[in-house]
Protein backbone atom coordinates (compact mmCIF):
# COMPACT_ATOMS: atom_id res chain seq x y z
CA UNK A 1 0.00 0.00 0.00
CA UNK A 2 1.43 3.31 -0.96
CA UNK A 3 2.35 5.66 1.94
CA UNK A 4 0.11 8.60 2.75
CA UNK A 5 1.43 11.86 2.39
CA UNK A 6 2.10 13.94 5.15
CA UNK A 7 0.18 17.29 6.11
CA UNK A 8 1.03 19.64 8.00
CA UNK A 9 -1.65 21.21 10.76
CA UNK A 10 -2.23 24.91 9.82
CA UNK A 11 -0.18 26.31 13.28
CA UNK A 12 3.08 24.10 12.51
CA UNK A 13 3.05 25.60 9.10
CA UNK A 14 2.41 29.23 10.89
CA UNK A 15 5.57 28.31 13.03
CA UNK A 16 7.63 27.31 10.38
CA UNK A 17 6.81 30.84 8.85
CA UNK A 18 7.66 32.38 12.12
CA UNK A 19 10.98 30.57 12.38
CA UNK A 20 12.05 31.63 9.06
CA UNK A 21 11.24 35.02 9.23
CA UNK A 22 13.07 35.04 12.65
CA UNK A 23 16.24 33.38 10.83
CA UNK A 24 16.02 36.44 8.15
CA UNK A 25 16.18 39.43 10.80
CA UNK A 26 18.72 37.41 12.75
CA UNK A 27 20.53 37.10 9.77
CA UNK A 28 19.80 40.78 8.42
CA UNK A 29 20.65 42.05 12.13
CA UNK A 30 24.34 40.43 11.92
CA UNK A 31 24.79 41.70 8.33
CA UNK A 32 23.98 45.38 9.20
CA UNK A 33 26.56 44.82 12.32
CA UNK A 34 28.72 43.62 10.24
CA UNK A 35 28.69 46.16 7.30
CA UNK A 36 27.68 49.27 9.10
CA UNK A 37 29.80 51.32 6.38
CA UNK A 38 27.98 49.81 3.18
CA UNK A 39 24.89 50.22 4.68
CA UNK A 40 25.62 53.70 5.14
CA UNK A 41 26.21 53.88 1.14
CA UNK A 42 23.25 52.39 0.53
CA UNK A 43 20.83 54.57 2.30
CA UNK A 44 22.54 58.31 1.98
CA UNK A 45 24.22 58.02 -0.85
CA UNK A 46 22.54 59.85 -3.95
CA UNK A 47 21.48 57.89 -6.69
CA UNK A 48 21.38 60.76 -9.14
CA UNK A 49 24.60 61.66 -10.87
CA UNK A 50 26.54 64.44 -10.26
CA UNK A 51 27.21 65.98 -13.82
CA UNK A 52 23.29 66.06 -14.12
CA UNK A 53 23.03 68.04 -10.63
CA UNK A 54 22.56 71.95 -11.21
CA UNK A 55 25.11 73.70 -8.80
CA UNK A 56 23.65 76.52 -6.94
CA UNK A 57 25.58 79.70 -7.94
CA UNK A 58 28.93 80.41 -5.57
CA UNK A 59 28.36 82.19 -2.07
CA UNK A 60 28.93 85.88 -2.16
CA UNK A 61 30.76 86.30 1.23
CA UNK A 62 30.36 90.01 1.17
CA UNK A 63 26.99 89.35 1.78
CA UNK A 64 25.78 88.91 5.28
CA UNK A 65 23.11 86.33 4.38
CA UNK A 66 26.29 83.75 3.49
CA UNK A 67 27.53 84.10 7.00
CA UNK A 68 25.88 81.93 9.89
CA UNK A 69 27.92 83.85 12.33
CA UNK A 70 29.54 87.09 12.25
CA UNK A 71 30.00 89.75 14.54
CA UNK A 72 27.20 91.76 15.86
CA UNK A 73 24.46 89.24 14.12
CA UNK A 74 22.13 87.03 16.95
CA UNK A 75 23.07 83.52 16.14
CA UNK A 76 23.07 80.51 19.06
CA UNK A 77 27.01 81.08 19.46
CA UNK A 78 26.82 82.88 22.12
CA UNK A 79 24.32 80.20 24.23
CA UNK A 80 25.01 79.34 27.73
CA UNK A 81 25.18 76.01 29.39
CA UNK A 82 22.50 76.15 32.24
CA UNK A 83 24.00 77.62 35.33
CA UNK A 84 26.78 79.68 33.36
CA UNK A 85 26.45 83.32 33.50
CA UNK A 86 27.30 85.97 30.94
CA UNK A 87 30.96 86.04 29.83
CA UNK A 88 32.63 88.64 27.73
CA UNK A 89 34.15 87.82 24.68
CA UNK A 90 38.37 88.33 24.74
CA UNK A 91 39.56 91.49 23.02
CA UNK A 92 41.32 91.25 19.79
CA UNK A 93 41.21 87.70 18.94
CA UNK A 94 38.89 85.84 16.36
CA UNK A 95 37.45 82.03 15.77
CA UNK A 96 36.80 81.07 12.20
CA UNK A 97 34.61 77.63 12.34
CA UNK A 98 33.55 75.70 10.02
CA UNK A 99 30.42 73.13 10.87
CA UNK A 100 29.93 70.11 10.04
CA UNK A 101 28.08 67.86 8.02
CA UNK A 102 24.13 68.47 8.47
CA UNK A 103 22.79 67.60 4.95
CA UNK A 104 21.40 64.05 4.57
CA UNK A 105 19.31 63.83 2.02
CA UNK A 106 19.61 62.22 -1.43
CA UNK A 107 18.09 64.57 -3.59
CA UNK A 108 21.73 66.26 -4.33
CA UNK A 109 25.49 65.69 -3.67
CA UNK A 110 25.92 69.50 -2.08
CA UNK A 111 23.09 71.48 -0.52
CA UNK A 112 21.54 74.44 -1.32
CA UNK A 113 22.37 76.94 0.65
CA UNK A 114 19.24 77.90 1.54
CA UNK A 115 18.00 74.12 2.60
CA UNK A 116 15.54 74.65 5.54
CA UNK A 117 16.55 71.39 7.22
CA UNK A 118 19.90 71.37 6.97
CA UNK A 119 19.76 74.92 8.17
CA UNK A 120 17.80 74.81 10.97
CA UNK A 121 20.03 71.33 12.18
CA UNK A 122 22.83 73.74 11.71
CA UNK A 123 21.75 77.18 13.20
CA UNK A 124 19.73 75.37 16.64
CA UNK A 125 21.49 72.24 17.05
CA UNK A 126 24.95 72.45 15.67
CA UNK A 127 26.07 75.86 16.17
CA UNK A 128 24.79 75.84 20.08
CA UNK A 129 26.76 72.88 20.86
CA UNK A 130 29.80 73.39 19.40
CA UNK A 131 31.21 76.51 17.88
CA UNK A 132 29.69 77.78 21.26
CA UNK A 133 32.27 76.78 23.13
CA UNK A 134 34.60 79.65 20.98
CA UNK A 135 32.17 82.24 21.70
CA UNK A 136 34.70 83.81 24.56
CA UNK A 137 38.03 83.20 22.85
CA UNK A 138 37.03 85.97 19.98
CA UNK A 139 34.83 86.75 17.48
CA UNK A 140 32.90 84.18 15.45
CA UNK A 141 32.98 84.31 11.85
CA UNK A 142 31.15 80.81 10.38
CA UNK A 143 30.50 81.05 6.60
CA UNK A 144 27.65 79.37 4.60
CA UNK A 145 28.26 76.87 2.32
CA UNK A 146 27.53 74.34 -0.03
CA UNK A 147 28.44 71.46 1.82
CA UNK A 148 28.55 67.50 0.78
CA UNK A 149 26.04 65.43 1.13
CA UNK A 150 26.51 62.95 4.20
CA UNK A 151 26.08 60.16 1.80
CA UNK A 152 29.38 61.65 -0.13
CA UNK A 153 31.68 60.59 2.61
CA UNK A 154 30.60 56.76 1.67
CA UNK A 155 30.72 57.00 -1.72
CA UNK A 156 33.35 55.09 -4.13
CA UNK A 157 31.90 56.19 -7.63
CA UNK A 158 34.80 59.44 -7.38
CA UNK A 159 31.03 61.92 -7.06
CA UNK A 160 31.52 61.90 -3.58
CA UNK A 161 34.85 63.32 -4.04
CA UNK A 162 33.54 66.06 -6.16
CA UNK A 163 31.26 67.07 -3.95
CA UNK A 164 33.80 67.27 -1.37
CA UNK A 165 36.10 69.36 -3.45
CA UNK A 166 32.68 71.76 -4.29
CA UNK A 167 32.11 72.26 -0.83
CA UNK A 168 35.75 73.07 0.22
CA UNK A 169 36.11 75.52 -2.83
CA UNK A 170 33.40 77.49 -0.55
CA UNK A 171 35.08 77.38 2.45
CA UNK A 172 38.43 78.48 0.22
CA UNK A 173 36.37 81.48 -0.95
CA UNK A 174 35.19 82.54 2.70
CA UNK A 175 38.48 81.91 4.67
CA UNK A 176 40.26 84.48 2.08
CA UNK A 177 37.54 86.99 2.49
CA UNK A 178 37.66 86.81 5.61
CA UNK A 179 41.57 87.06 5.74
CA UNK A 180 41.58 89.95 3.30
CA UNK A 181 38.36 91.75 4.59
CA UNK A 182 37.27 90.78 7.87
CA UNK A 183 40.47 89.91 9.90
CA UNK A 184 42.20 93.13 10.30
CA UNK A 185 45.72 91.11 10.85
CA UNK A 186 44.40 90.11 14.16
CA UNK A 187 45.11 86.39 15.60
CA UNK A 188 43.00 83.42 15.20
CA UNK A 189 41.54 80.59 16.06
CA UNK A 190 40.71 77.64 13.61
CA UNK A 191 38.03 75.22 14.50
CA UNK A 192 35.85 72.59 12.50
CA UNK A 193 33.72 69.63 13.34
CA UNK A 194 33.69 66.31 11.50
CA UNK A 195 33.22 67.63 7.72
CA UNK A 196 34.06 70.97 8.64
CA UNK A 197 37.41 69.42 10.14
CA UNK A 198 38.21 67.84 7.34
CA UNK A 199 38.23 71.53 5.22
CA UNK A 200 40.00 73.17 8.26
CA UNK A 201 42.46 70.47 7.99
CA UNK A 202 43.10 71.56 3.87
CA UNK A 203 43.13 74.95 4.96
CA UNK A 204 46.14 74.33 6.99
CA UNK A 205 48.05 72.37 4.36
CA UNK A 206 47.17 75.19 1.45
CA UNK A 207 46.54 78.39 3.10
CA UNK A 208 48.38 78.48 6.63
CA UNK A 209 51.22 76.07 6.96
CA UNK A 210 53.59 77.82 4.57
CA UNK A 211 52.49 81.66 5.14
CA UNK A 212 52.52 84.33 7.51
CA UNK A 213 49.46 82.97 8.82
CA UNK A 214 50.78 80.48 10.41
CA UNK A 215 52.27 82.88 13.40
CA UNK A 216 48.96 84.25 13.58
CA UNK A 217 46.72 81.31 14.20
CA UNK A 218 46.25 80.72 17.64
CA UNK A 219 45.78 77.39 17.30
CA UNK A 220 43.63 74.72 15.00
CA UNK A 221 41.17 72.71 16.92
CA UNK A 222 40.36 69.56 14.35
CA UNK A 223 37.69 67.75 15.85
CA UNK A 224 35.98 64.58 14.26
CA UNK A 225 38.48 64.13 11.64
CA UNK A 226 41.57 62.22 11.74
CA UNK A 227 44.84 63.35 11.21
CA UNK A 228 47.98 60.92 10.54
CA UNK A 229 50.94 62.07 12.60
CA UNK A 230 53.74 61.06 9.92
CA UNK A 231 51.28 61.27 6.87
CA UNK A 232 49.99 64.41 7.14
CA UNK A 233 51.50 67.09 9.56
CA UNK A 234 55.07 65.31 9.32
CA UNK A 235 54.15 66.42 5.57
CA UNK A 236 53.48 70.33 6.04
CA UNK A 237 56.54 70.67 8.19
CA UNK A 238 55.73 73.75 10.07
CA UNK A 239 52.75 72.26 12.13
CA UNK A 240 52.96 69.92 15.03
CA UNK A 241 50.24 68.62 17.72
CA UNK A 242 49.59 70.61 20.76
CA UNK A 243 51.64 69.07 23.75
CA UNK A 244 50.57 71.25 26.61
CA UNK A 245 47.17 73.55 27.56
CA UNK A 246 48.73 76.90 26.50
CA UNK A 247 50.48 75.72 23.57
CA UNK A 248 49.85 78.18 20.57
CA UNK A 249 50.56 77.72 16.83
CA UNK A 250 49.85 74.05 17.25
CA UNK A 251 46.94 71.72 16.17
CA UNK A 252 44.51 69.65 18.44
CA UNK A 253 42.35 66.46 16.82
CA UNK A 254 40.17 63.81 18.45
CA UNK A 255 37.86 61.19 17.53
CA UNK A 256 35.96 59.62 20.45
CA UNK A 257 35.04 56.01 21.16
CA UNK A 258 33.38 54.07 23.80
CA UNK A 259 36.43 51.94 25.03
CA UNK A 260 34.17 48.86 24.92
CA UNK A 261 32.75 49.32 21.43
CA UNK A 262 34.64 47.35 18.27
CA UNK A 263 36.02 50.73 15.74
CA UNK A 264 37.71 48.40 13.92
CA UNK A 265 35.44 49.78 10.95
CA UNK A 266 36.70 53.41 10.96
CA UNK A 267 40.15 51.69 11.30
CA UNK A 268 39.58 49.74 8.28
CA UNK A 269 38.47 53.19 5.99
CA UNK A 270 41.57 55.42 8.21
CA UNK A 271 44.35 52.98 6.76
CA UNK A 272 43.05 53.08 3.37
CA UNK A 273 42.34 56.98 2.86
CA UNK A 274 45.25 59.08 1.70
CA UNK A 275 47.42 61.74 3.55
CA UNK A 276 48.90 64.48 2.53
CA UNK A 277 52.01 63.04 1.68
CA UNK A 278 50.12 60.94 -0.77
CA UNK A 279 50.42 57.62 0.80
CA UNK A 280 48.10 55.21 2.27
CA UNK A 281 47.99 56.69 6.30
CA UNK A 282 47.44 52.61 6.34
CA UNK A 283 47.70 51.74 10.55
CA UNK A 284 50.02 55.17 11.25
CA UNK A 285 49.10 56.87 14.77
CA UNK A 286 46.96 59.34 14.32
CA UNK A 287 47.10 62.98 16.38
CA UNK A 288 45.07 62.05 19.99
CA UNK A 289 44.82 65.00 21.69
CA UNK A 290 43.38 64.28 24.95
CA UNK A 291 40.61 66.99 26.04
CA UNK A 292 41.15 66.22 29.75
CA UNK A 293 44.53 66.81 30.16
CA UNK A 294 45.67 68.26 26.42
CA UNK A 295 48.48 66.49 26.39
CA UNK A 296 49.20 64.53 22.85
CA UNK A 297 48.33 60.65 23.90
CA UNK A 298 48.38 59.42 27.14
CA UNK A 299 45.17 59.02 29.44
CA UNK A 300 43.31 61.12 32.22
CA UNK A 301 40.70 60.15 34.45
CA UNK A 302 37.67 61.45 35.44
CA UNK A 303 38.10 63.60 38.11
CA UNK A 304 39.74 66.23 34.81
CA UNK A 305 36.42 66.55 33.07
CA UNK A 306 35.59 70.00 33.99
CA UNK A 307 32.39 69.40 32.54
CA UNK A 308 30.19 68.07 29.48
CA UNK A 309 26.47 69.88 28.52
CA UNK A 310 23.86 66.95 26.75
CA UNK A 311 22.98 67.63 23.27
CA UNK A 312 20.50 70.38 22.93
CA UNK A 313 18.33 70.14 19.33
CA UNK A 314 16.75 72.80 17.79
CA UNK A 315 14.73 74.88 20.59
CA UNK A 316 15.76 73.73 23.45
CA UNK A 317 18.36 75.28 25.53
CA UNK A 318 21.84 74.44 26.69
CA UNK A 319 21.33 71.84 29.67
CA UNK A 320 23.25 71.58 32.92
CA UNK A 321 27.14 70.89 33.25
CA UNK A 322 27.88 67.36 34.32
CA UNK A 323 31.22 67.63 35.80
CA UNK A 324 33.27 64.07 35.84
CA UNK A 325 31.03 62.54 33.04
CA UNK A 326 34.22 60.63 31.68
CA UNK A 327 37.54 59.74 31.80
CA UNK A 328 39.57 59.85 28.32
CA UNK A 329 42.76 57.61 27.01
CA UNK A 330 44.10 57.65 23.91
CA UNK A 331 44.93 53.84 22.48
CA UNK A 332 47.86 52.88 19.94
CA UNK A 333 46.29 53.94 16.97
CA UNK A 334 45.57 57.39 18.49
CA UNK A 335 41.39 57.00 18.70
CA UNK A 336 39.87 59.09 22.09
CA UNK A 337 38.46 56.15 23.89
CA UNK A 338 35.93 57.36 27.02
CA UNK A 339 36.31 55.08 29.77
CA UNK A 340 32.60 55.81 31.20
CA UNK A 341 30.48 55.92 28.15
CA UNK A 342 27.48 57.72 29.48
CA UNK A 343 23.90 56.63 28.51
CA UNK A 344 20.81 57.57 28.37
CA UNK A 345 20.53 60.74 26.00
CA UNK A 346 23.90 60.57 25.20
CA UNK A 347 23.54 57.31 23.74
CA UNK A 348 20.57 58.22 21.01
CA UNK A 349 23.11 59.37 18.22
CA UNK A 350 26.35 56.71 18.81
CA UNK A 351 27.12 55.56 16.08
CA UNK A 352 28.36 51.63 14.79
CA UNK A 353 31.02 50.51 17.13
CA UNK A 354 30.61 53.01 19.86
CA UNK A 355 31.66 55.71 17.48
CA UNK A 356 30.64 59.20 19.98
CA UNK A 357 31.54 61.59 16.85
CA UNK A 358 28.14 63.00 17.52
CA UNK A 359 28.97 63.96 21.13
CA UNK A 360 33.05 65.10 20.04
CA UNK A 361 32.04 68.57 21.52
CA UNK A 362 29.36 67.57 24.52
CA UNK A 363 31.38 64.88 25.96
CA UNK A 364 34.20 67.62 26.95
CA UNK A 365 32.52 71.30 26.26
CA UNK A 366 33.74 72.76 29.15
CA UNK A 367 37.52 71.47 29.16
CA UNK A 368 36.84 73.21 25.19
CA UNK A 369 35.55 76.37 26.21
CA UNK A 370 38.13 76.78 28.89
CA UNK A 371 40.98 75.76 26.68
CA UNK A 372 40.61 78.22 23.80
CA UNK A 373 40.40 80.99 25.81
CA UNK A 374 43.47 79.78 27.59
CA UNK A 375 45.27 79.41 24.37
CA UNK A 376 43.91 82.87 23.27
CA UNK A 377 45.32 84.80 26.65
CA UNK A 378 48.58 83.19 25.88
CA UNK A 379 49.44 84.51 22.20
CA UNK A 380 47.91 87.56 23.18
CA UNK A 381 50.73 87.44 26.21
CA UNK A 382 53.22 85.72 24.20
CA UNK A 383 53.04 88.41 21.45
CA UNK A 384 52.09 91.56 23.50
Amino acid sequence: MASKARRFHPAGIFLIIIAALIVIVIAGFLWVQANPITVLRLSFTPTTSIEDETFAEAPDYSLPETWAAFPGQASTVSDLPEGIEAVDQIEGTDVFFIYPTTYLNRASWNAPLNDVDANRVMELTTLKNQASVYFSAGKTYIPRYRQATFGAFFDKTGQGEIAIERAKSDVYAAFDYYIKNLNNGRPFILAGHSQGALHALHLLKDRINDSDLRQRMIAAYIIGWPISIQEDLDTLGNLKGCQQPADTGCVISYQSFDANGDSEAFAKIYETSIGFSGNARKRTPMLCTNPLNWKAGGASDKSNNLGGVALARFEAPLGPITENLTGAKCDDLGRLLITEAPQGDWSEYVMAGGNYHVYDYNLFYMNLRANALTRAKAWLDQNS
